[in-house]
């Protein structure tokens, strides 16, 4: 559900004052200023305000607080979900958006019985910014038998491009479990990067660009069933003689890394 004008809803409790708009002022009284009672769009106050009401209006319906003002209601009782939108719009001017779709980069597809839930134009808009829209895909998120090490002995690259790119890639595994220990790899040498780190970090790219439509599949299923598997690379961390462990578990058709 989508709030409209949602910081217009905040109740002020400092004391705020504007200048008159012209299409408002009376000949006379332009040196007069307006008192606001409630927020503006662009008051400091704003947001807290906003977030002070509907905080305030969950905890006395016993809620707990949701820290966005598109709200995503789940639950497997439609009227309750129901009596829920229609005691949230008497309250508030809301706007009821149906079926989630899209929600902080995240694409989720609806069926009867199934959700899909994809980044597919998240991972084009991280392609486009750095600039890997028309790079060759691979078919591995990093080579086989790869050795990174904090001690490379390559230049340093910049540290915020590196980062920021990290960053990105680590809110695409929240579909993208494929990505876990590849993009967990990497992000050991935030610190310092090489070339060498960096060349790794494309490569995921790389393998991002031939698999964006890549994501979670949730069914419904009879035959439900959870199985576990784990591995281990011995002692694959040059820099520490550390192992690297992995897991993956499948509930149904569901695969959680």
């Amino acid at each position: 559900m989508d709030v409209k004008s949602a910081f217009l809803n905040g109740v002020l409790k400092e004391e705020v004052y504007i200048e008159q708009p012209l299409s408002y002022m009376r000949k006379g009284e332009e040196k007069k200023v307006l008192r606001l009672k409630k927020d503006l769009y662009g008051l400091k106050q704003a947001p807290r305000a906003w977030n002070d009401r509907i905080h305030t209006y969950f905890m006395e319906n016993k809620y707990e607080q949701c820290s966005v003002n598109d709200l995503v209601l789940m639950g497997n009782d439609a009227e309750l979900i129901k009596k829920f939108k229609r005691t949230m719009e008497k309250e508030f001017e809301m706007t009821d958006l149906g079926h989630m779709r899209y929600f902080l980069g995240l694409e989720v597809k609806q069926l009867e019985t199934d959700i899909f839930v994809s980044q597919e134009r998240y991972v084009e808009d991280i392609l486009s910014k750095f600039k890997m829209a028309r790079c060759s895909p691979v078919s591995t998120p990093m080579e086989p038998g790869t050795k990174l090490s904090k001690f490379d002995v390559e230049d340093h690259i910049d540290a915020n491009k590196y980062r920021s790119l990290v960053g990105n890639l680590r809110y695409l595994t929240s579909t993208r479990p494929d990505l876990l220990l590849s993009v967990g790899i990497v992000s050991r040498y935030m610190e310092q990067p090489t070339y060498t780190h960096w060349r790794a970090l494309k490569r995921i790219l790389r393998y991002v660009r031939g698999t964006t439509s890549l994501g979670l599949y949730y069914t419904r299923s009879d035959d439900y069933r959870l199985v576990g598997y784990s591995d281990s690379d011995w002692c694959g961390d040059v820099d520490d003689r550390k192992s690297t462990s992995g897991y993956v578990f499948f509930m149904s058709n569901t695969a959680f890394t």
